[in-house]
């Protein structure tokens, strides 16, 4: 079907009722989508054999590596939070997050999962780190412009392997990811500061307020059974809004590609584009990127005639942006909080131009290579993954994220310690 005609199916009537007079501005919004709406039913009839394909592959990605891979965190992080364990921590880590990030110590917990799990992790740790009121809105929005990133599972194993065949790359991708993702928090330290409000840490000493958080814990002594009863039912339910934004996303993103939509844009966008040396084919790849990542990333990474260094700047691009179908989670787990979209969208754009710098940068530097180490990933070293690897190595990065916040606060208490003690030794 010629791209053309169907881009005037899709387009032309949006503009229609954008122009209609009798339509008010309140209800724009809601005529529009409905008109979209009902085009992608059209689309979905006339590419029954595309939309079931494309909804088959995002099953078995979310049943096969998604869902073994997020569920421990989202358990874990609901148990964590429910029992005021990371109040606890949050006190002695207030000390490194707060000068660095411009947040309470508790985001720490945020951070290390965010950056251990994968999408959407980050979100979902700092949405209910709001509703328990552990963050102010500003730091809400400041947390979660950093903290929801691609995970190492998807990195190393789905992009590095099963896409570049060269697992030595993983390392290197996922530390430019990482790095770029820290810049974007120490950027973000200074958003919203002139219209803070009231912090909520406390003038008293860090170990007094260490022990009071430790007091508070066994005071509460709460029902374990209930506890993990409603961690994993959260769980489940988070985890199956996530799998139908997978499913539709992959449809909506393969209809585009086989009616040529996204050929349409890319022949629009290419004059502009091709100025700085981009093909024709890497564009295509960055907007499919811009819907769904791993079908951007994967376009990105076959783009023929183009030299290595550019396809993986293309695709740290991809992953620090994340795609609208991540997006699309982030805003249904924050929906139910105060917490505003635009400052985490303007992050996400900004995580994937570091990125895609950082990667140009360590990609052209001789003393990289001889560092990346093959084996520090050794069982992710193959193309498909059984949903149990999935899930031993979710767990495995869970522990080894509790591991170094338990470590972070060790150090950070036995420093609170020697202070006071010094301090009282003057007195």
């Amino acid at each position: 079907m010629n791209p053309y005609f169907v881009a005037i199916i899709i387009i032309v009537p949006v503009f229609l009722a954008v122009s209609m007079k009798q339509i008010k501005v309140i209800n724009l919004r809601s005529i529009t989508l409905s008109i979209a709406c009902v085009a992608f039913i059209l689309l979905l009839i006339m590419f029954s054999d595309t939309a079931v394909k494309s909804a088959s592959k995002g099953i078995q990605l979310w049943l096969g590596v998604v869902f073994p891979s997020l569920f421990p965190f989202f358990v874990a992080s609901e148990i964590l939070n429910k029992t005021k364990f990371i109040n606890a921590i949050g006190v002695l880590l207030e000390p490194i997050m707060r000068p660095l990030f411009n947040v309470p110590g508790c985001g720490s917990f945020a951070l290390a999962m965010g950056i251990t799990s994968g999408y959407p992790v980050g979100a979902k740790i700092t949405a209910s780190m709001r509703e328990d009121n552990l963050l102010t809105k500003t730091e809400s929005e400041r947390l979660l412009s950093f903290t929801n990133n691609s995970g190492p599972l998807f990195i190393v194993g789905a992009v590095a392997v099963g896409m570049f065949k060269m697992p030595e790359l993983g390392l290197l991708i996922l530390s430019c990811h990482i790095l770029a993702s820290i810049t974007v928090g120490i950027i973000f330290r200074f958003y919203g500061r002139n219209k803070e409000s009231t912090s909520l840490a406390s003038n008293e000493k860090t170990w007094a307020r260490f022990k009071k958080e430790l007091a508070q814990i066994g005071r509460q002594n709460p029902n374990l059974g209930i506890i993990l009863g409603d961690a994993v039912k959260n769980s489940i339910n988070v985890m199956m809004t996530i799998g139908g934004f997978i499913i539709l996303f992959s449809v909506i993103i393969n209809v585009l590609i086989e009616i040529g939509f996204i050929a349409l844009l890319s022949d629009f966008i290419y004059p502009v584009l091709s100025l700085l040396g981009m093909s024709k084919e890497m564009i295509t790849a960055l907007l499919s990127g811009f819907f769904e990542i791993t079908t951007g990333s994967n376009m990105a990474c076959n783009v023929e005639g183009t030299a290595l260094i550019d396809k993986l700047a293309a695709v740290s691009l991809i992953l620090g942006w994340a795609g609208i179908s991540v997006h699309s989670q982030v805003y249904s787990i924050i929906s139910k909080t105060d917490i505003s979209i635009k400052p985490y969208l303007i992050g996400k754009m900004l995580q994937g131009i570091l990125a895609a710098i950082y990667i140009s940068i360590a990609a052209r530097l001789p003393q990289i290579t001889p560092f990346i180490v093959k084996s520090v990933f050794n069982e992710m070293m193959q193309s498909e993954f059984p949903w149990i690897n999935s899930l031993l190595y979710s767990m495995q990065n869970m522990l080894i994220s509790v591991i170094l916040l338990i470590l972070l606060t060790v150090i950070s208490l036995i420093f609170s310690l020697i202070k006071g003690f010094a301090g009282s030794k003057k007195i």
